[in-house]
């Protein structure tokens, strides 16, 4: 057989003294033509990989789209290239670039079956929280057909490789010269790679919905978006952005002092996962236990917090709310936050998050958004429970007397803390939790997972309370600003949530809002009603995280520093700006913005890339 091949072929494990050129030409651009065939079928073959839990229609949808196939498939073509230029064997060049582009396809098929999240550029700094988190019982890992499939064709690829290409390729300037070549496309290639105009023209939803943003990642496949995830990474500006015209703009807004007399304690707590199931009508749940929450309600300002995420991701409600963007940038040094501004207007700045300190890179991060101390599992937490994720009756009167502490060094506090108790994934044995949703159209697992994550968010809500009732006695002044970052996992490929009926993947605005939306609250206490001058209670408007600290200041009778000047204006109009393609302007919610709205939109983006990029607080920082 390989006679037969070597015939047809005109090819041999090594060139022979003798050969004419023509010959030796073609045996080079065989090896080279071979292997980068089979680095575009292996990418062809992760596509399976690539839908995650979702249907399989998507499969042809891909096979149906040539651009999609192109920008997926050719990544491992051209690495499978360079991994020849560096070994001279296609068989081995093949395996290990195979591996490397099927290793990450798998991790990506793992992050959605588990989270419903895509992998993205930038989680490739994290890698120590996706291990962490894979680890244990957290989420258990597994193999299946779609798996079995891209190993064996994997394993098919490096067998057909050394049997019709087999030997080493030698000669190393035209080993050299195929690398460089491969590089040279690949630096070619990646400004179609990071296009968002390209990026927006090869979407597909003849299977999936538009309104999700996961879903709007795997209608491009794996590799495409995987790579043009790169343009969130290293930030490019919007189109027109002038760095100096934008400057102009924000010194239109100078900052405002608090006035002395007005200083009044903030105490802000995101709470992981919290979602209120009660206002979906889920049959057979009992939701009785939400009156305590309720209860608090009816004395706050109150309303919807439209995320960017959902079931994952923490720390962009979180960090969106700190800094006013509405999205995320790289951090890796000093970055503008209100937090930087209330420490420049003498607040004590500090907060609690009792989980690893790595986590989310928080143990810097924090200290760039202008924390000057920050409490963690290390250390502190740890010496108080032995729980993986440590209880809010532990959190709760820690942060209370922190604040205390600065209340009593005369300093007005700042105190942002992220719990940790309600953590998913939920489990889904019976851990004797008290029954919360019952029926006999739930699985034995939708029902232990929904009992433990009601039992986690009741026992939440019930030290919340006691908290505030601290607070309420409480002569400091202090307001209170509390809210949840996503809606919790249930079941991989949210398969508890179709169970319940509540249809998270729903196309329209409907499942937009049903998918995104958690619930933020704003108490104040007498001391602190007292200087604001009203009750800070009724039904605030459906906002953006980003917006949500203009909403608190605003309670506060704060103006606030230049950058929440300019969003006050933008809120008026763009209440909703996310990360997932949708806008709502003027009340209304769509992909687009219209025409009549561009340039204020456009406004609006220009200040919020140099908020983001542009530190302003370096005085402070050198105090």
């Amino acid at each position: 057989m390989k006679e037969f091949w070597n015939n047809l072929f005109l090819v041999r494990p090594a060139p022979e003294p003798g050969w004419p050129v023509r010959k030796r030409e073609l045996y080079y651009a065989w090896r080279v033509g071979i292997l980068f065939c089979a680095g575009l079928c292996m990418g062809l073959a992760l596509l399976v990989l690539a839908i995650g839990p979702y249907p399989k229609g998507t499969l042809v949808d891909y096979l149906c789209h040539w651009q999609t196939l192109l920008l997926n498939t050719v990544p491992v073509g051209l690495l499978a290239l360079l991994c020849y230029g560096i070994t001279g064997r296609t068989g081995a060049s093949f395996l290990i670039s195979g591996g490397i582009a099927l290793g990450f396809s798998i991790g990506n098929y793992y992050k959605l079956q588990f989270r419903d999240d895509p992998l993205y550029f930038e989680d490739m700094l994290i890698l120590r929280e996706a291990k962490a988190m894979a680890s244990g019982d957290h989420y258990a890992l597994f193999i299946d057909w779609q798996i079995i499939l891209t190993v064996f064709c994997l394993l098919l690829g490096w067998a057909l490789l050394r049997l019709l290409a087999p030997g080493a390729y030698r000669p190393w300037p035209r080993r050299t010269a195929t690398a460089l070549a491969s590089v040279a496309v690949m630096a070619a290639l990646s400004p179609v790679y990071l296009d968002k105009a390209v990026y927006d023209g090869t979407k597909n939803f003849n299977h999936l919905n538009q309104w999700s943003a996961t879903q709007n990642y795997i209608s491009h496949g794996f590799w495409y978006p995987f790579l043009h995830s790169i343009s969130d990474f290293v930030e490019t500006p919007p189109s027109g952005y002038n760095k100096a015209r934008t400057a102009e703009m924000l010194a239109a807004y100078s900052d405002a002092d608090i006035p002395e007399d007005r200083k009044i304690n903030i105490v802000g707590l995101m709470r992981e996962a919290y979602a209120d199931f009660s206002q979906y009508g889920i049959p057979g749940l009992d939701v009785s236990g939400y009156d305590v929450y309720h209860a608090l309600e009816a004395e706050s300002y109150t309303g919807d917090l439209v995320t960017n995420i959902f079931a994952g991701g923490t720390v962009d409600t979180e960090r969106c709310f700190l800094t006013g963007n509405y999205q995320l940038r790289n951090f890796r040094g000093n970055a503008n936050s209100y937090a930087w501004y209330l420490r420049q207007q003498g607040y004590a700045i500090e907060g609690s998050h009792p989980y690893h300190q790595w986590f989310y890179n928080r143990q810097n991060i924090n200290g760039y958004l202008g924390f000057e101390r920050y409490r963690y599992l290390e250390g502190d937490y740890d010496q108080m429970t032995q729980a993986t994720y440590p209880e809010d009756s532990y959190l709760l009167p820690e942060i209370y007397a922190d604040l205390q502490k600065c209340v009593e060094a005369g300093k007005p506090c700042f105190s942002f803390s992220v719990n940790v108790q309600s953590h998913g994934p939920y489990a889904t044995w019976d851990t004797g939790a008290a029954e919360y949703l019952a029926g006999d159209n739930y699985t034995r697992e939708c029902k232990n997972a929904m009992n433990a994550y009601m039992t986690t968010i009741m026992e939440t809500d019930r030290q919340l309370a006691a908290f505030v009732d601290k607070l309420r006695e409480d002569p400091a002044p202090v307001v209170l600003v509390t809210f949840g970052d996503h809606l919790p996992w249930m079941g991989d490929g949210n398969i508890y949530y179709d169970e319940m009926g509540m249809d998270v993947n729903a196309s329209g605005t409907d499942g937009f809002y049903r998918r995104y939306t958690t619930r933020y609250l704003i108490w104040a206490n007498d001391a602190a009603r007292e200087i604001i001058g009203h009750d800070v209670r009724g039904e605030g408007p459906a906002i953006s995280p980003c917006y949500l600290m203009n909403l608190l200041f605003d309670q506060l009778g704060w103006e606030g520093p230049g950058f929440m000047q300019a969003m006050d204006e933008m809120m008026e109009v763009f209440p909703i700006a996310t990360t997932t393609g949708w806008t709502m302007t003027d009340g209304v919610l769509s992909g687009s913005v219209p025409a009549e709205r561009k340039e204020l939109h456009d406004k609006f983006l220009y200040l919020q890339h140099y908020w983001r990029n542009e530190f302003q607080y370096k005085a402070v920082m050198e105090q």
